[in-house]
């Protein structure tokens, strides 16, 4: 019998419900409303057969359909993307001068303050030359004391005087040189937050400038996302954007912050940024994210059913439903459509708010065609 093509057609489409991925939401609906598609020409066949098995049957073969009546709505595109989680407070410090670590003062884990030494190298060399400046030194300050009391009574010469004075003040500034280029075996955090890793070990040789200790601040977090440049002029600040943290199991909503205007020559996108409230616990830098971003809202659209939209070469067709006399008559309409999502789709021109639309029997309909519109009409 003809209908068995479409329960074939129907067992087809919840074998690819049933082995498609979970999370594409998207393409699950699309599947199940083939599903419904598919019962419902199924029951239209029934009832065509049904109708051609009773006597005194018209001759005139009326196709059972279903129609849809055409409104103004609120009309949403989405874009789905993946971002990463990322810290403003995410340091890694370094050492500002080479030598033997001495000392590591922290482990992975340890919360810290802004100003706590973390680790030292070893400055033996220096604490030597500081010693030995500051021992000089006390012998020139003595000398340079007598000689400016007996400056100050007119006792000895002037050369003198300055000499003890220029000697003075040239270990002064080598001494406070010395404790300078001492301080900078010291690693201290410039901020207050949580060791995250140590990458250097007691005994070691490290070298100025190379990453020894990284600390994190959690409570400035924020989701950092590159987008196409098709996008630019459609992703505005405070754009809503639906987050899903898939390891942690987390999904809230949040609002862009930040929308760069320069678009990265190399890979052609922009950057977008999110803050994450602190009120979101349980979140690390580098989770990946998954982002729903609201790039597109019309508040009046029509729409229809994106199933329903046939396509010829370049043309667009829908089947509206005209009652004539009383009759239902099929009618070929031209149509463009704007945006589509899942299943949906935005129609910018051939269709009026208050017409009918064929939403199930159309696939073989005519135009002119008479319609016996089954299962009622929405």
């Amino acid at each position: 019998m003809k209908y068995r093509k479409y329960l074939v057609l129907l067992g087809i489409g919840l074998i690819l419900v049933a082995c498609g991925p979970r999370n594409d939401e998207g393409k699950l609906a699309r599947l199940e409303r083939q599903r419904d598609a598919l019962n419902e020409e199924i029951e239209v066949l029934k009832q065509e057969i049904a109708q051609k098995a009773r006597p005194g049957a018209k001759q005139e073969k009326l196709m059972n359909v279903r129609i849809s009546k055409v409104e103004k709505g609120r009309f949403q595109h989405f874009i789905q993307v993946q971002g990463t989680v990322e810290s403003d407070n995410n340091v890694l410090i370094a050492p500002q001068s080479s030598g033997i670590v001495k000392k590591i003062h922290v482990n992975a884990g340890d919360k810290v303050t802004k100003g706590k030494l973390l680790a030292e190298l070893d400055g033996s060399i220096l604490e030597s030359s500081i010693a030995e400046v500051e021992n000089g030194l006390r012998l020139a300050e003595t000398i340079y004391e007598r000689q400016k009391r007996l400056w100050d009574k007119n006792i000895g010469s002037e050369i003198e005087f300055l000499q003890a004075k220029n000697t003075k003040e040239g270990l002064e500034k080598r001494l406070a040189t010395l404790k300078e280029q001492y301080k900078l075996t010291k690693i201290f955090t410039p901020l207050s937050g949580t060791v995250d890793e140590v990458l250097i070990k007691e005994g070691e040789m490290v070298v100025a400038g190379m990453g020894a200790i990284r600390v994190v601040q959690l409570s400035n977090l924020k989701i950092k996302v590159g987008l196409s440049e098709a996008y630019i002029s459609r992703i505005k600040k405070n754009d809503l954007v639906h987050v899903k943290i898939p390891v942690i199991g987390r999904e809230f909503d949040l609002r862009i912050n930040a929308v760069s205007q320069v678009i990265d020559s190399q890979n052609r996108t922009f950057q977008v940024e999110m803050k994450i409230p602190k009120s979101e616990t349980g979140i690390k830098p580098n989770m990946l994210s998954v982002l729903t971003i609201n790039d597109y809202t019309n508040e009046e659209a029509l729409i229809v059913p994106l199933n329903i939209v046939q396509e010829t070469g370049q043309e667009q067709f829908v089947f509206v439903a005209e009652q004539i006399n009383g009759e239902w008559i099929a009618r070929r309409r031209e149509v463009k459509t704007g945006n589509s999502y899942i299943d949906r789709a935005e129609i910018s021109s051939g269709l009026q708010e208050g017409e009918y639309v064929v939403t199930f029997g159309y696939q073989n309909l005519a135009d002119g065609q008479k319609l016996a519109v089954v299962s009622g009409s929405e």
